[in-house]
């Protein structure tokens, strides 16, 4: 199964779950309108467990969307962060619905804790206007529901460098460093070009070392009325580009 495959067959899941939802609640809604009936203890445990399903399935869809890399669509993220927040929505009205009849659930009423929905808060808060997060917030905040979403960002994502990367790196790094060593052991006094292209490939090898080491370097530099800002490996040619050892001593 594709990952696109694996996110529409979630879709649907989540379509599933939202149908058996509603399906069991509007009935009893429409009866209580109607009659003035208080629902059932088990009518309202059954409706708190479809909700509950329906809404910790979605929660728990929004991280696996981005394992299974939705999130590189923008449309696709766009209208997925419009429908977290229409779930978020529809979990305000199923508390209030629930706390209405608290008088009937008594212990067997189910609060959320301090995270729940954190995911679709943290959807809704990057992918939305502002002021339409805002109100959502607002209005979990009026009901005593949980704004940890709203409130703490997501991790940024931790990029490990392909392996592949890392080889090829590695080789080129050590190929110019010999071809470097062995000109210098047959070129001792190279002339001002030579000097020139010797110290071009000696910078592109400690670079490209350096790409495959942990840690950053930063460098900032002024030369010839430019400035320069770098890090990482680019910080280390530049480092190496720019200065001249043997200059510095009198060489």
């Amino acid at each position: 199964m594709t990952n696109e495959q694996a996110v529409l067959e979630a879709e649907n899941k989540a379509s599933e779950l939202k149908k058996a939802y509603t399906g069991f609640l509007t009935p009893i809604v429409v009866r209580i309108h109607k009659d003035a009936s208080e629902p059932t203890l088990e009518e309202l445990l059954a409706c708190q467990q479809f909700g509950a399903e329906y809404f910790n399935y979605v929660e728990s869809f929004v991280g696996t969307s981005g394992l299974l890399g939705a999130h590189a669509n923008g449309k696709w993220v766009t209208g997925f962060a419009e429908t977290c927040h229409s779930v978020l929505d529809a979990v305000l009205a199923h508390h209030d619905f629930l706390n209405s009849h608290s008088g009937v659930l008594k212990a067997s009423l189910v609060k959320p804790d301090v995270n729940s929905y954190a995911n679709m808060q943290r959807m809704t808060k990057e992918y939305l206007q502002k002021e339409t997060w805002q109100t959502l917030e607002q209005q979990y905040r009026a009901s005593s529901l949980p704004v940890a979403g709203f409130k703490m960002k997501e991790a940024k994502d931790l990029k490990e460098t392909p392996k592949w990367q890392l080889i090829t790196g590695l080789v080129i790094g050590v190929l110019f460093a010999l071809v470097i060593l062995v000109l210098v052991v047959f070129i001792p006094n190279p002339t001002l070009s030579q000097f020139f292209v010797f110290r071009g490939l000696f910078a592109i090898s400690l670079a490209a070392v350096a790409a495959i080491i942990p840690g950053l370097l930063n460098v900032e530099s002024r030369f010839n009325q430019f400035s320069v800002k770098a890090t990482g490996a680019i910080a280390v040619f530049i480092l190496v580009w720019m200065l001249n050892p043997p200059a510095l001593i009198g060489i």
